[in-house]
């Protein structure tokens, strides 16, 4: 499997990640790079609301939300906000098309792990879910 042991990726695998984002395309690029990193296990819902029902789910933990900010029924801000005030500490990627400073610092103040401005390259999406998995660099990646 080109130089990646088998058990790097069992534990790529098992990653369990929630993807909120209204735009097919969005989506899709989003699902192309997991897949691509071997991350299977993925839940893909079009807004604030599904996203924390899911997350307010007892028996439904993630290992990683990427969010777009802009979203019908509860934007990703407020997903956040809403995890955060839950005490739920899952790493939180927010994705906006908002490249202004104050959106980053307003999402800092309610706990986000990392922010990305669209448009953004598969690549730097790579390295951001790997830092914030904690992944380490393989050759396939």
């Amino acid at each position: 499997m080109l130089g990646v042991s088998k058990k790097s990726t069992q534990l790529h695998k098992n990653f369990k990640v929630l993807v909120a984002e209204d735009d097919p395309t969005g989506q899709y690029l989003i699902k192309i790079v997991l897949n691509k990193m071997q991350i299977e296990n993925v839940t893909v819902v079009e807004n604030g609301l599904e996203a924390w029902n899911l997350l307010a789910e007892e028996s439904t933990k993630f290992d990683l939300v990427i969010s777009d900010w802009s979203m019908p029924m509860g934007t990703g801000l407020e997903l956040l906000q809403e995890m955060r005030e839950q005490e739920i500490s899952t790493p939180f990627l927010m994705i906006t098309g908002r490249g202004l400073v104050e959106s980053a610092v307003e999402a800092k103040m309610f706990g986000v792990t990392s922010f990305m401005t669209k448009p953004y390259s598969p690549f730097q999406l790579i390295d951001k879910i790997k830092e914030l998995l904690k992944i380490k660099a393989s050759p396939l990646i």
